[in-house]
Protein backbone atom coordinates (compact mmCIF):
# COMPACT_ATOMS: atom_id res chain seq x y z
CA UNK A 1 0.00 0.00 0.00
CA UNK A 2 1.31 3.42 -1.00
CA UNK A 3 1.46 5.97 1.84
CA UNK A 4 -0.64 8.43 -0.16
CA UNK A 5 -3.39 5.80 -0.63
CA UNK A 6 -4.40 6.70 2.92
CA UNK A 7 -5.77 9.99 1.56
CA UNK A 8 -8.15 11.12 -1.19
CA UNK A 9 -6.47 11.26 -4.59
CA UNK A 10 -6.60 15.05 -5.05
CA UNK A 11 -6.41 15.96 -1.37
CA UNK A 12 -4.16 18.95 -0.68
CA UNK A 13 -2.25 18.02 2.45
CA UNK A 14 -0.49 20.22 4.97
CA UNK A 15 2.14 18.60 7.18
CA UNK A 16 2.77 19.99 10.67
CA UNK A 17 6.50 20.78 10.74
CA UNK A 18 8.13 19.49 13.96
CA UNK A 19 4.60 19.28 15.30
CA UNK A 20 2.72 22.57 15.26
CA UNK A 21 5.79 24.44 16.42
CA UNK A 22 4.24 27.89 16.19
CA UNK A 23 1.83 26.88 18.98
CA UNK A 24 4.10 24.81 21.26
CA UNK A 25 7.80 24.03 21.60
CA UNK A 26 8.94 22.08 18.54
CA UNK A 27 9.27 18.30 18.57
CA UNK A 28 7.58 17.95 21.98
CA UNK A 29 4.48 15.95 22.82
CA UNK A 30 2.71 19.29 23.38
CA UNK A 31 3.44 20.26 19.76
CA UNK A 32 2.13 16.90 18.49
CA UNK A 33 -1.04 17.25 20.57
CA UNK A 34 -1.71 20.54 18.75
CA UNK A 35 -1.82 18.65 15.43
CA UNK A 36 -4.95 16.69 16.45
CA UNK A 37 -7.99 17.90 14.54
CA UNK A 38 -5.91 20.35 12.50
CA UNK A 39 -3.65 18.30 10.23
CA UNK A 40 -3.42 14.64 9.23
CA UNK A 41 0.38 14.37 9.09
CA UNK A 42 3.12 15.43 11.51
CA UNK A 43 6.81 15.76 10.64
CA UNK A 44 9.61 15.34 13.16
CA UNK A 45 13.33 14.63 13.44
CA UNK A 46 14.99 11.50 14.82
CA UNK A 47 18.47 11.07 16.24
CA UNK A 48 20.03 8.87 18.95
CA UNK A 49 21.21 9.24 22.53
CA UNK A 50 24.61 7.98 23.65
CA UNK A 51 22.96 4.73 24.79
CA UNK A 52 21.13 4.20 21.51
CA UNK A 53 17.60 5.44 22.23
CA UNK A 54 15.86 6.97 19.20
CA UNK A 55 14.67 10.43 20.30
CA UNK A 56 12.94 13.41 18.71
CA UNK A 57 15.02 16.58 18.37
CA UNK A 58 16.04 18.72 15.40
CA UNK A 59 19.47 20.07 16.38
CA UNK A 60 22.50 17.91 17.07
CA UNK A 61 23.12 20.09 20.15
CA UNK A 62 20.87 20.80 23.13
CA UNK A 63 21.39 24.52 23.72
CA UNK A 64 18.65 26.08 21.57
CA UNK A 65 15.67 24.00 22.73
CA UNK A 66 16.45 23.11 26.35
CA UNK A 67 17.77 24.51 29.64
CA UNK A 68 20.99 22.45 29.35
CA UNK A 69 23.19 25.38 30.46
CA UNK A 70 21.66 25.16 33.94
CA UNK A 71 23.29 21.77 34.59
CA UNK A 72 26.98 21.32 35.44
CA UNK A 73 27.09 17.73 34.18
CA UNK A 74 26.46 18.91 30.61
CA UNK A 75 29.45 20.47 28.83
CA UNK A 76 29.83 22.54 25.67
CA UNK A 77 29.13 21.98 22.81
CA UNK A 78 26.17 20.10 24.43
CA UNK A 79 26.02 17.41 21.74
CA UNK A 80 22.92 15.20 21.94
CA UNK A 81 24.94 12.07 21.14
CA UNK A 82 27.22 12.61 24.17
CA UNK A 83 24.46 11.98 26.73
CA UNK A 84 22.27 9.07 27.73
CA UNK A 85 18.48 9.13 27.55
CA UNK A 86 18.34 9.19 31.36
CA UNK A 87 20.54 12.30 31.43
CA UNK A 88 18.43 14.04 28.78
CA UNK A 89 15.27 13.39 30.83
CA UNK A 90 16.58 15.94 33.36
CA UNK A 91 16.19 18.73 30.81
CA UNK A 92 13.25 21.05 30.17
CA UNK A 93 12.42 21.18 26.44
CA UNK A 94 9.47 23.59 26.58
CA UNK A 95 10.10 26.65 28.78
CA UNK A 96 12.34 28.25 26.15
CA UNK A 97 9.24 28.65 23.96
CA UNK A 98 7.73 31.14 26.45
CA UNK A 99 10.98 33.12 26.73
CA UNK A 100 11.74 33.23 22.99
CA UNK A 101 8.21 33.26 21.49
CA UNK A 102 9.83 32.14 18.20
CA UNK A 103 6.79 32.83 15.99
CA UNK A 104 5.35 35.81 17.95
CA UNK A 105 2.25 33.71 18.59
CA UNK A 106 2.25 34.65 22.29
CA UNK A 107 2.75 38.34 21.51
CA UNK A 108 -0.08 38.22 18.95
CA UNK A 109 -2.40 36.39 21.44
CA UNK A 110 -2.65 33.31 19.23
CA UNK A 111 -1.26 31.32 22.14
CA UNK A 112 -2.25 31.96 25.75
CA UNK A 113 0.73 32.47 28.04
CA UNK A 114 -1.49 31.48 30.98
CA UNK A 115 -2.20 28.14 29.29
CA UNK A 116 1.49 27.60 28.58
CA UNK A 117 2.45 28.29 32.20
CA UNK A 118 -0.16 25.82 33.46
CA UNK A 119 1.15 23.01 31.25
CA UNK A 120 3.73 20.55 32.50
CA UNK A 121 7.34 20.91 31.45
CA UNK A 122 8.03 18.85 28.34
CA UNK A 123 10.71 16.16 28.41
CA UNK A 124 12.43 14.84 25.29
CA UNK A 125 10.17 12.27 23.57
CA UNK A 126 11.27 8.96 22.09
CA UNK A 127 10.41 7.85 18.58
CA UNK A 128 8.35 4.98 19.97
CA UNK A 129 6.38 7.32 22.24
CA UNK A 130 5.56 9.71 19.40
CA UNK A 131 4.56 6.98 16.93
CA UNK A 132 2.25 5.35 19.47
CA UNK A 133 0.66 8.72 20.21
CA UNK A 134 0.14 9.48 16.52
CA UNK A 135 -1.27 6.01 15.90
CA UNK A 136 -3.75 6.42 18.75
CA UNK A 137 -4.91 9.72 17.23
CA UNK A 138 -4.93 8.51 13.60
CA UNK A 139 -2.20 10.94 12.54
CA UNK A 140 0.35 9.96 9.92
CA UNK A 141 4.09 10.65 10.19
CA UNK A 142 6.99 12.00 8.17
CA UNK A 143 10.05 10.78 10.07
CA UNK A 144 13.25 12.62 9.19
CA UNK A 145 16.40 10.71 10.13
CA UNK A 146 19.07 13.29 10.88
CA UNK A 147 22.41 12.97 9.12
CA UNK A 148 24.43 10.89 11.59
CA UNK A 149 27.49 10.37 9.43
CA UNK A 150 29.91 11.54 12.14
CA UNK A 151 28.34 9.51 14.95
CA UNK A 152 28.30 5.89 16.09
CA UNK A 153 24.77 5.50 14.71
CA UNK A 154 25.41 6.16 11.02
CA UNK A 155 25.54 2.46 10.14
CA UNK A 156 22.47 1.40 12.14
CA UNK A 157 20.13 4.44 12.10
CA UNK A 158 17.88 3.21 9.28
CA UNK A 159 17.61 -0.30 10.72
CA UNK A 160 16.82 0.98 14.24
CA UNK A 161 14.14 3.40 13.01
CA UNK A 162 12.51 0.64 10.94
CA UNK A 163 12.53 -1.65 13.97
CA UNK A 164 10.47 0.90 15.94
CA UNK A 165 8.12 1.49 13.00
CA UNK A 166 7.53 -2.28 12.95
CA UNK A 167 7.04 -2.50 16.73
CA UNK A 168 4.41 0.25 16.62
CA UNK A 169 2.77 -1.26 13.50
CA UNK A 170 2.99 2.07 11.65
CA UNK A 171 4.48 0.66 8.42
CA UNK A 172 1.72 2.03 6.14
CA UNK A 173 1.39 5.30 8.02
CA UNK A 174 4.91 6.70 7.69
CA UNK A 175 7.21 8.29 5.16
CA UNK A 176 10.90 8.20 6.13
CA UNK A 177 13.00 11.05 4.79
CA UNK A 178 16.60 12.17 5.15
CA UNK A 179 19.19 14.52 3.73
CA UNK A 180 21.56 11.56 3.95
CA UNK A 181 20.29 9.53 1.00
CA UNK A 182 22.32 6.46 2.01
CA UNK A 183 19.65 5.79 4.66
CA UNK A 184 16.93 5.75 2.01
CA UNK A 185 18.71 3.00 0.07
CA UNK A 186 19.17 1.03 3.29
CA UNK A 187 15.47 1.32 4.12
CA UNK A 188 14.51 0.10 0.65
CA UNK A 189 16.88 -2.86 1.01
CA UNK A 190 15.38 -3.84 4.38
CA UNK A 191 11.72 -3.16 3.60
CA UNK A 192 10.84 -1.88 0.10
CA UNK A 193 7.21 -1.34 1.11
CA UNK A 194 8.14 1.57 3.41
CA UNK A 195 7.68 4.93 1.70
CA UNK A 196 10.84 7.06 1.49
CA UNK A 197 11.62 10.65 0.50
CA UNK A 198 14.82 12.37 -0.58
CA UNK A 199 15.25 15.65 1.28
CA UNK A 200 17.03 18.37 -0.66
CA UNK A 201 18.07 21.99 -0.16
CA UNK A 202 20.18 24.62 -1.99
CA UNK A 203 20.36 22.84 -5.35
CA UNK A 204 18.97 19.76 -7.09
CA UNK A 205 21.14 16.71 -7.76
CA UNK A 206 22.34 16.38 -11.34
CA UNK A 207 20.14 14.24 -13.59
CA UNK A 208 17.46 14.46 -10.91
CA UNK A 209 14.97 11.91 -12.28
CA UNK A 210 17.52 9.14 -12.72
CA UNK A 211 19.11 10.02 -9.40
CA UNK A 212 15.77 9.62 -7.56
CA UNK A 213 15.12 6.37 -9.40
CA UNK A 214 18.53 5.10 -8.23
CA UNK A 215 17.42 5.75 -4.62
CA UNK A 216 14.13 3.87 -5.14
CA UNK A 217 12.21 6.80 -3.62
CA UNK A 218 8.72 7.92 -4.64
CA UNK A 219 8.96 11.32 -2.95
CA UNK A 220 11.09 14.42 -3.36
CA UNK A 221 10.93 16.68 -0.29
CA UNK A 222 12.51 19.91 -1.46
CA UNK A 223 13.07 23.38 -0.08
CA UNK A 224 10.58 26.01 -1.24
CA UNK A 225 13.54 28.15 -2.37
CA UNK A 226 14.49 25.64 -5.10
CA UNK A 227 10.96 24.71 -6.23
CA UNK A 228 9.25 25.98 -9.36
CA UNK A 229 6.30 24.92 -11.50
CA UNK A 230 8.41 23.27 -14.22
CA UNK A 231 10.20 21.10 -11.64
CA UNK A 232 6.91 19.95 -10.08
CA UNK A 233 5.44 19.08 -13.50
CA UNK A 234 8.57 17.19 -14.55
CA UNK A 235 8.58 15.12 -11.35
CA UNK A 236 4.84 14.49 -11.41
CA UNK A 237 5.05 13.33 -15.03
CA UNK A 238 7.67 10.78 -13.94
CA UNK A 239 5.44 9.51 -11.13
CA UNK A 240 7.11 11.25 -8.18
CA UNK A 241 5.32 13.09 -5.38
CA UNK A 242 6.66 16.54 -4.56
CA UNK A 243 6.46 17.72 -0.94
CA UNK A 244 7.73 21.22 -0.20
CA UNK A 245 9.12 22.72 3.04
CA UNK A 246 8.75 25.03 5.00
CA UNK A 247 5.99 27.35 3.79
CA UNK A 248 4.02 29.65 6.09
CA UNK A 249 2.35 32.14 3.72
CA UNK A 250 -1.13 31.17 2.53
CA UNK A 251 -0.62 32.54 -1.00
CA UNK A 252 2.60 30.52 -1.41
CA UNK A 253 0.86 27.35 -0.22
CA UNK A 254 -2.02 27.92 -2.67
CA UNK A 255 0.46 28.49 -5.50
CA UNK A 256 2.30 25.26 -4.74
CA UNK A 257 -0.91 23.22 -4.74
CA UNK A 258 -1.88 24.82 -8.05
CA UNK A 259 1.47 23.63 -9.45
CA UNK A 260 0.65 20.04 -8.44
CA UNK A 261 2.61 19.67 -5.21
CA UNK A 262 1.35 16.74 -3.11
CA UNK A 263 1.95 18.25 0.32
CA UNK A 264 3.38 21.30 2.06
CA UNK A 265 5.21 21.43 5.38
CA UNK A 266 4.11 24.36 7.55
CA UNK A 267 4.69 25.73 11.05
CA UNK A 268 1.13 27.10 11.39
Amino acid sequence: MNFWDNFKKDEQLLIAHRGLRSLRAENTMAAFKQVIGKYKIAEFDVTFTKDGIAIIIHDDTLERTSNVKEFKEFKKPYKVADYTYEQLLKLDFSSWFIKKDPFNTIKENKVSIEDLKKEKIEKIPTLKEVLLFLKQNNIFANIEIKDLENTNFHEIAAKEVLKIVDETKMQNKVIISSFNHVYLKQIHDINPSIETAALQEKEHPKDLINYLKSLNVKNYNCDFEITDEALVKKLNDEGFYVNVYTVNQKEDIEKLFKWGVKSVFTDY
